[in-house]
């Protein structure tokens, strides 16, 4: 049958805390639309949809328009098989605010930085990208015990950045197929195996014209060993660039899962592999003053990793989720920043380690209706040749979530506390702070409509990720939905 739906959004930015953050004498908004449609059989179903959105922005020169567009087609050719292609297409323009503004680099009132105002150098910056995407595949199963995948996609990527006297443009593609089988060829056995490939190209005056080559097979094998499911696998991977010679990483892993009457051990060790993308290489540029320079050498960064986990219920109302992880990096990627000759490059750190704990608990206390729960992460990250944190990575996270429904309403809080980062690049003499961010919710359904009330940062409270740019502020929105 036929199904559809229509959903509009609308926001409101909160103003600068301060009068003399001010910098335009009205609010902020942000509206958009999307609407969807969807009709099926049994042998054929499609989905299509399209919308776009505008943004004031929270900040000066934040200006953005985004229209995508997308569909998806279904075939169940024969019992057993089914055909898919699927396409989007999405355009964005949007103004550049890169740094906030210093002492002496804009309209400063006096003041040692305006986190809502923006470095005078970087005035009328802004940036066109348009993105398309088509992917087709064929899923096949031919017996109880074998079923086939292929898949074929196409990326295409085009941008303009317009800068004070520095245009940047750019043009990539990214074609890729797979095919995978998974097979059962005896009872409490399953095999995946697999091979995949990939071509990566740009032709741009900020990378070059390069082009990059990936190839890769794998194979897993998953089966039951009394109550225990034991899994070993690898993956080898072959890269290429520029039509150089193939370079091999293998990435072999095990894992098992253990039932038992109340609670699921897991644990896992492998290997894992992140080749170099072409912009990390070869990208030559300059932002806000710094000088992006190419790293050719870089190489891939390879890890081993190990988790160790239990998840508990201990009763209907409460459950319990938590896992060791411990991985050793080496040749990890990361911006290295040199602020006495204003470059930053890529580079390949020799070593680093990240140990940490992932703890999470949930719970219905009281009410079946009431929902609580709470997110913990403790990481301690280290770049074992200089001794010192790996820049940009909190020691601790922690989001507690609750909500509430009854009848058609809902209402729901969650506060995120980031704690602050012991290293950062480009500028380390900056203050630093933690992030404390409490969002606010509320929803009403009824039959074919909905409305759903977001608070994000209701405390409105200033902090930053990135160095010398504002995080989002305090934003009411409104959506409503009238589905079919």
């Amino acid at each position: 049958g036929f199904h559809a739906r229509v959903r509009a959004t609308g926001s409101l930015f909160g103003n600068p805390p301060h009068d003399i953050w001010r910098f335009r004498d009205y609010t902020g908004a942000r509206e958009g639309i999307d609407v969807t449609g969807s009709y099926g059989t049994d042998m054929f179903r499609g989905s299509y949809s399209a919308g776009g959105w505008h943004s004031d922005g929270y900040r000066e020169q934040d200006r953005q328009d985004h229209w995508q567009t997308g569909g998806k087609a279904e075939w169940r050719a024969a019992p057993g098989t089914v055909v898919t292609g699927a396409g989007s297409w999405a355009s964005d323009q949007y103004q550049v605010p890169l740094r906030w503004c210093v002492r002496g680099r804009c309209d400063d009132r006096g003041q040692a930085y305006q986190p809502f105002r923006i470095d005078t150098s970087g005035l009328g910056s802004h940036t066109r990208s348009d993105k398309g995407y088509l992917t087709a595949s064929l899923d096949r199963a031919p017996s109880p015990r074998v079923a086939l995948h292929a898949r074929a996609s196409w990326l295409r990527t085009h941008f303009v950045d317009f800068q004070p006297g520095n245009d940047d443009a750019g043009v990539a593609n990214r074609v890729g197929a797979e095919l995978r089988g998974n097979l059962s060829p005896t009872s409490g056995q399953d095999v995946t195996v697999g091979a995949e490939g990939a071509r990566s190209d740009v032709t741009s005056d900020i990378f070059g014209n390069h082009s990059q080559t990936e190839l890769a097979a794998y194979g897993e094998s998953e089966r039951g060993v009394g109550p225990a499911q034991l899994t070993a696998g690898a993956r080898i991977d072959y890269l290429a660039v520029d039509g150089g010679s193939l370079s091999a990483v293998v990435s072999p892993r095990v894992g098992g899962v253990l039932p038992t009457a109340r609670a699921t051990w897991r644990v896992s060790i492998g290997r894992g592999f992140r080749a170099p993308s072409l912009a990390e290489r070869f990208v030559s540029t300059t932002v806000s003053g710094l000088t992006v320079i190419p790293n050719p050498s870089l190489t891939p960064e390879t890890a081993w990793s190990f988790e160790l986990g239990n998840a508990t219920r201990w009763s209907g109302a409460l459950r319990s989720d938590v896992a060791l992880f411990w991985t050793e990096a080496y040749d990890l990627i990361e911006p290295h920043v040199d602020t006495t000759l204003a470059q930053i490059q890529f580079r390949n750190v020799a070593r680093a380690r990240l140990v940490g704990l992932d703890l999470a608990l949930g719970a219905s206390p009281l009410t079946p209706q009431l929902t609580t729960s709470l997110a913990y992460t403790f990481l301690y990250s280290r770049d074992l040749a200089l001794d010192s944190a790996l820049a940009f990575r909190p020691t601790h996270l922690l989001t507690l979530t609750a909500d509430y429904h009854w009848r058609a309403f809902g209402v729901g809080g969650d506060f995120r506390y980031s704690s602050r980062f012991e290293r950062v690049e480009l500028y380390p003499d900056d203050p630093r702070v933690d992030a404390e961010v409490l969002d606010l919710r509320a929803s009403w359904e009824q039959g074919p409509l909905a409305a759903r009330v977001l608070v994000t940062n209701a405390l409105d409270y200033i902090y930053n990720l990135v160095p010398r740019t504002l995080a989002p502020v305090r934003t009411l929105s409104v959506t409503l939905t009238w589905t079919y």
